[in-house]
């Protein structure tokens, strides 16, 4: 457990960071005339079934703590990909980061030095990484696992200066529609075409990736 942690950190409701994050998405569908309508529901739908599928959580826990706890995604997903790794309470992580303590101080903490430190992330974020660069990290270790995709792969497509989220999706949309990347990245950059509208191409439902990816039917 953390407790040696507690006394570090004085711990309060959790606020610091915490952002008001809508996820009742009016456009599930993808449209026609409003072909980019449904781009936002598609992407964090399937990033938060990569999450589910990875990460031991299920994805209704992760909407419903971005709905009602107001949680930071990021910070969300820090906090998951830790405890995952660790075994620590994710809710206790999340109040001393609301607190003031960083990550990098929370994972050299005794209660949790040493822990699952061969793992590449956990190794990174206690070196210091942080921000973008954690959530960075932990979604190419996602992808990684869940498509057992090979680093050079992942650094190529990061490359092309893709956020988290359409990277996830990418990947997605190669293993479901056995469509090379190149061509699913032309469709994006090339014909100027929407994620959903792509995914409509290859005769998916936004809500249908999402399901692919945890294994249900769609």
């Amino acid at each position: 457990m953390l407790s040696c942690l507690l006394p570090l950190f004085s711990l309060q409701p959790a606020t610091a960071g915490q952002t008001d994050n809508c996820h009742c998405f009016r456009e599930r569908s993808y449209d026609p005339a409003h072909k980019f309508a449904a781009d936002d529901y598609l992407l964090t739908t399937s990033f938060n079934s990569l999450i589910a599928a990875t990460l031991g959580v299920s994805k209704r826990q992760i909407v419903m703590m971005k709905m009602k706890g107001g949680v930071d995604p990021d910070e969300l997903l820090a906090a998951l990909y830790i405890a995952d790794r660790t075994q620590a309470p994710m809710d206790l992580l999340l109040s001393i980061r609301d607190n003031g303590g960083s990550w990098q101080s929370i994972l050299s903490s005794p209660a949790l030095q040493g822990k699952n430190s061969t793992d590449p992330v956990i190794a990174k974020i206690t070196g210091g990484a942080a921000g973008d660069d954690i959530t960075s990290q932990i979604t190419d270790a996602m992808i990684s696992t869940y498509y057992q995709a090979l680093p050079k792969k992942i650094s190529d497509m990061r490359e092309q200066y893709f956020s988290n989220k359409e990277l996830g999706l990418i990947f997605a949309l190669h293993k479901q529609s056995k469509t090379p990347m190149a061509k699913i990245v032309a469709m994006s950059r090339q014909q100027k075409m929407s994620w959903s509208e792509i995914a409509h191409y290859f005769n998916l439902t936004p809500s249908g990736v999402g399901k692919t990816i945890l294994g249900e039917q769609t």
